[in-house]
């Protein structure tokens, strides 16, 4: 396999040589024979920043044990353990030999091979060896697969240890937007279909099914951190045992969405839609907050330690569109002004006009990172439709 070296972060990475995966100007990275995807590299940028706030904040006299489960070059695991402070060493494993090779090259080449301890295994049968024989208190887990990380979760929320943090990726947005709503319903258990707010939706179904596989497991989860960019959601959830904390989860927490035809708008609840009709319910998905507050505020307080980043910029950005959000409320769904202004059948007004004149009545509003068209507030949808359709007068 012919490789070559690239910089990313403060590491140097061998990765597969790139040209084999080049067919005119598309980049497939699924073609190498070991993944590497270039454009992942915002959300590992981002797994530095939110780990090293996460030990400071949350374990800042522990040594952080984690594990990669799904390693492929070993890119996110020799970048952990070279660049965050207070972690004591990470598991990075691959089935593929080609991958465990790189990983061993990679970790060699950063100087971090006593840091990096490299397995050849299933990912589910590494997280359940380590927590059935060697017993290993583990505080971050990072699950990053090409797809969904369904098959992963029950194992990864288990080898998580009290007040751990566990990451997911999925890319499976297709399934989780409600585009196919069979595979959504025997890999996530949700009855969903295909909404304007779906980006939103998607990432409450995840949510969702994550925090009802913990409790499962006699576990609760509280996301940090979640956000859709790109072609994938990432979230990061904080857990705590105890029957009483999932329980107390499941009820506040887990509930139901309905998809009004008329008025093309997804209200949070099962509620009855403002012009009579029957309503699509989608769920159970997730209801209570997509981030903390307050581990916002840190990871953009952490910032300036960060500005080697290649994506700082970026993730600057994402931060302050976060916290705006966050400020907002926290069980409201966005709305997509677009489609509003379809319902009424008016033109789409001006995005920023709509938020200072919601403000103006006394209602929290900001832009959303889900979409370019959309907005979130606490406004109820018969206030918005007519600002929405004041306008167009």
């Amino acid at each position: 396999m012919n490789t070559v070296v690239i910089r990313e972060g403060k590491a140097l990475i061998h990765i597969p040589d790139p040209s084999h995966a080049i067919q005119g100007d598309r980049f497939e990275p699924a073609w190498l024979p070991v993944f590497y995807n270039p454009i992942m590299v915002f959300n590992r940028d981002l797994s530095i920043l939110v780990l090293d706030s996460y030990t400071r904040l949350h374990a800042p006299h522990k040594p952080i044990k984690a594990i990669d489960a799904l390693s492929g070059t070993g890119v996110r695991a020799v970048r952990l353990a070279l660049e965050v402070n207070g972690l004591e060493y990470i598991h990075a494993n691959d089935i593929d030999p080609r991958a465990v090779r790189l990983i061993e090259s990679n970790s060699m080449l950063n100087n971090v091979g006593d840091r990096v301890k490299i397995h050849q295994m299933d990912a589910n049968r590494l997280l359940n060896t380590i927590r059935t024989e060697y017993h290993e208190p583990i505080l971050y887990v990072d699950i990053d697969p090409f797809g969904s990380p369904a098959p992963f979760a029950r194992e990864a929320l288990y080898t998580t240890g009290h007040h751990g943090l566990a990451a997911f990726t999925a890319t499976d947005l297709g399934v989780l937007e409600g585009s196919k709503s069979r595979p959504a319903r025997r890999k996530y258990w949700v009855e969903i279909r295909k909404t304007p707010e779906s980006k939103e939706v998607g990432l409450r179904v995840l949510l969702g099914f994550l925090a009802r596989t913990a409790a499962s497991l006699d576990k609760s989860i509280r996301p940090l951190l979640s956000y859709y960019a790109d072609h994938y959601y990432r979230v990061y959830l904080l857990l705590e045992r105890g029957s009483k904390k999932a329980d107390a989860m499941l009820e506040s927490m887990i509930g139901y969405a309905t998809y009004c035809r008329e008025v093309k708008r997804t209200f949070l609840g099962q509620i009855s839609c403002p012009r009579g009709e029957r309503g699509v319910v989608i769920g159970p998905l997730w209801k209570g907050p997509l981030a903390d507050s307050g581990f916002l505020e840190r990871l953009r307080g952490s910032l300036p330690r960060f500005e080697y980043l290649e994506t700082f910029d970026r993730i600057t950005k994402l931060m302050d569109m976060l916290v705006s959000e966050t400020n907002v409320c926290t069980d409201c769904i966005h709305y997509r002004i677009d489609y509003v202004a379809s319902a009424v059948s008016t033109s789409m007004p001006p995005r920023e006009r709509l938020i200072e004149d919601l403000v103006a009545l006394g209602y929290r509003a900001s832009r959303t990172h889900f979409s370019p068209l959309g907005i979130r507030t606490n406004a109820p949808y018969s206030i918005v439709s007519y600002l929405i359709r004041k306008y167009s007068k």
